[in-house]
């Protein structure tokens, strides 16, 4: 059994950051040992790259500083000569030296010009030519020596850091059908949220056998876009002037007019969600309001007030507030439907550690997560995820020069590792969550352990909408599946892109002018129209396991192999996960 997490900061701070360090580096060095590249081969060559790129940076400052010097004495030969030209009867009869100079000026700039500048233009074009072309072939050659270790970068990396770091925490290669049964029959998952959404990629696993799932989720929500127009008017009116004479005076107004009409918006959130048996009953919602730490201050004090009237009020007699006021208004969860549940579930120590969080912004990012909970089902919404690259894709481990890629390889886990960490870290701060394990245990249930809808969507997305959308969609789209097996192993999987398309239209809004009359005036606007494409991934998913016989070389150039099938490419995640150790 693992020892659970009951300070999860202080447990960061002290031990999972400089231990997650330490397997990292151990990992990288892992990699490199099983690639077998010449790492000094590779630093020669990148030095080679090194020396290059700056000489080309030379050539290019050069150049740029030779040519602006063609383009003044240029400016200065052709200003002078149209000078002389458009005055050269003035000149030659009242100053013939200034005459004289201007024309020894313009010979002696075309002489540098044509003689001079040009060439050496040309010389740096030819060399930064030349220095281009060195530093693709060097670079051609760094990637072909650091190909082994990038072959070896797989998508399961980092959980496997992750959990040689914190046992408890346990990820799967990819989330299977039978995970997402065993959240929705153990633990009344509700799938009407997908319904709407679109999944761009998902992780899940299990925290003590609890299960957990990130993702991340396209939805479109229709909002509403205003469309200007204009019109000018013209018009006249008929006054005296001073000489008591009647004038004409004309008048001009331009007049704007704007209509409201629905137009699709399309959001994208990043998610955990944790299945729990503790608190069957407990509902409550929690935004982050940035107060714990700020007992003097306004916001936190009306805060309180508000919900010590809440407590007192006989219409809300589940509502209780809790010893530590401190930890109720930080967290204001006003909303709670089960006070017995509530307390059960934040107790001392969990209110301490709660506390201990929002205020840390040093180790990890202070007040800026939502905490819901809808029975079973927690919902945690990190703002620090939300713009961050959460993909796991091997991609952006690879590289042509070695001690970046590990400073890369580091650095970018590293980060990782404290969003994620910190992302559960709300979950950890309550005991009774990591005590709590289910009564059943997971993947014995007879649900086959193949990819889920969920994985599928992260699939087509990952390939991009343009494979899917409908010719005629203007707007992004919300991908959705639907899996077709063959009787060869493979499947099909058919997805839908619902976008919209436009349509223009004019309408026309009364508005009243400067010469009183109401005129109409066009606003053009776009009707967003519902449309949907079609497309198709032929998927394989591969049953081959770690096999002591077979070398790591090997299991790589199989799934070179696969990966050549029609639109395996797309789903190196499921391949690498379930070949790679």
């Amino acid at each position: 059994m693992y020892e659970d997490v009951y300070s999860p900061l202080q447990e960061y701070r002290d031990v999972y950051r400089g231990k997650f360090k330490e397997i990292s580096e151990s990992t990288f060095d892992a990699i490199v040992k099983e690639a077998g590249i010449d790492i000094e081969a590779n630093r020669q060559t990148c030095r080679k790259i090194d020396s290059s790129q700056k000489e080309l940076s030379s050539a290019r400052k050069k150049k740029r500083r030779i040519i602006t010097v063609c383009i003044l004495l240029w400016t200065a030969a052709i200003g002078a000569s149209l000078y002389a030209g458009f005055n050269f009867r003035e000149l030659y009869r009242y100053d013939a030296g200034l005459l004289t100079g201007i024309v020894a000026g313009v010979i002696l700039s075309l002489f540098l010009l044509f003689f001079v500048i040009h060439p050496r233009i040309r010389k740096f074009r030819t060399e930064q030519k030349r220095l281009s072309s060195i530093i693709k072939e060097l670079t051609e050659e760094a990637l072909v020596q650091m190909a082994p270790l990038n072959r070896l970068f797989d998508w399961d990396i980092l959980p496997r850091m992750m959990t040689k770091t914190v046992p408890k925490l346990e990820f799967d290669p990819f989330f299977t059908e039978q995970r997402l049964a065993d959240l929705k029959n153990s633990f009344g998952w509700n799938e009407a949220f997908n319904q709407e959404r679109s999944v761009l990629y998902s992780h899940s696993g299990q925290i003590n056998g609890n299960p957990f799932v990130f993702c991340r989720t396209r939805k479109m929500v229709m909002g509403s876009k205003t469309y200007t127009g204009t019109k000018t008017i013209f018009w006249t009116t008929v006054s005296r002037n001073s000489d008591g004479r009647y004038i004409t005076i004309p008048h001009s107004q331009t007049l704007v007019a704007s209509i409201t009409k629905p137009f699709p918006e399309y959001r994208e959130t990043t998610r955990l969600f944790y299945a729990n048996d503790a608190a069957p009953d407990l509902i409550f919602t929690r935004t982050p309001n940035g107060l714990a730490g700020k007992e003097q201050s306004v916001s936190y004090k009306r805060t309180k007030r508000a919900l010590k009237r809440k407590a007192e009020d006989f219409r809300h007699s589940d509502y209780a507030m809790m010893t530590n006021e401190e930890f109720e208004v930080a967290f204001d969860t006003r909303d709670r439907n089960n006070n017995q549940q509530f307390a059960l579930l934040f107790t001392p120590l969990a209110q301490e550690n709660i506390l201990a969080l929002l205020k840390d912004k040093d180790n990890g990012y202070g007040d800026d997560f939502e905490f819901d909970k809808f029975k079973k089902i927690n919902t945690v919404i990190p703002d620090h995820l939300q713009q961050m690259d959460f993909e796991l894709d091997p991609d952006k481990y690879r590289g042509y020069d070695f001690d970046k890629v590990r400073v890369l390889f580091l650095s970018r886990n590293a980060e990782l590792f404290r969003a994620i960490y910190f992302s559960m870290a709300p979950l950890l701060c309550v005991p009774v969550y990591q005590q709590q394990r289910p009564e059943t245990g997971f993947y014995k249930t007879e649900v086959k352990s193949r990819s889920s809808y969920w994985e599928h969507e992260a699939l087509a997305n990952f390939w991009g909408q343009d494979h899917f959308r409908s010719p005629d969609c203007v707007t992004d789209c919300i991908l959705k599946t639907e899996e077709k097996t063959n009787g060869d192993g493979t499947s099909n999987l058919v997805v839908s892109a619902y976008g919209y398309r436009k349509e223009s239209h004019v309408t026309y809004v009364g508005k009243l002018g400067g010469d009183g009359k109401i005129h109409n005036v066009p606003v053009r606007w776009d009707e967003y129209l519902p449309v949907t494409g079609k497309g198709r991934i032929t998927m394989k998913e591969d049953d081959i396991t770690e096999n002591s016989a077979v070398s790591q070389n090997e299991r790589i150039s199989h799934i070179d192999r696969v990966l050549g099938q029609s639109g395996m490419s797309l789903y190196r995640k499921h391949i690498a996960s379930k070949i790679l150790p």
